[in-house]
């Protein structure tokens, strides 16, 4: 008798575990999942092209030599970092949008400061690093110059695409 009820009672627990094994999952009573919908995408987060070529890129990267560095320097952004940069002819804005076109090197440009900047300034590498608070060889502007305020002035010039 007992060996009966023991088997009885692995039975009724083997039918419940299924039970709730089949109550989960995409298709149970308590889906894992959500389904998004037919028009769900991701929108990407950019940081304003016009605002960049006309204010970051020439008060907080030209203006303190990003690129070619200064004397003494072995060529810093131009040639050897991650955050490459590319020299190209001045671009010639009308307030923050751009007036004429736009060099592939300077877009490029665009591209890699993008990619480093945040929502939050100041939790961006794009500020961080030339203040020195992240790893770089040497701090490049102070927290209270305008190189960082144009910087944190860019990460509220944003759109989604």
């Amino acid at each position: 008798m007992t060996i009966l009820v023991g088997r009885v009672g692995a039975f009724v627990s083997a039918v419940a575990l299924a039970a709730c094994v089949s109550g989960c999952g995409d298709e149970g009573l308590l889906p894992t999942t959500v389904d998004p919908g037919p028009d769900f995408n991701v929108a990407d987060l950019l940081f304003d092209e016009g605002f960049f070529y006309c204010q970051v890129e020439p008060r907080a990267i030209i203006a303190k030599n990003c690129g070619p560095g200064e004397a003494g320097d072995s060529g810093c952004h131009y040639t050897v970092t991650s955050f490459r940069l590319s020299a190209h002819a001045p671009i010639t804005c009308n307030g923050n949008v751009v007036a004429g076109a736009i060099p592939p090197e300077a877009r490029g440009n665009y591209t890699s400061a993008q990619s480093r900047m945040r929502r939050d300034p100041d939790s961006s590498p794009l500020l961080l690093k030339p203040l020195q608070k992240l790893e770089h060889p040497r701090k490049i502007f102070n927290d209270n110059e305008d190189p960082a305020t144009v910087i944190r002035l860019w990460s509220k010039q944003v759109t989604t695409q």
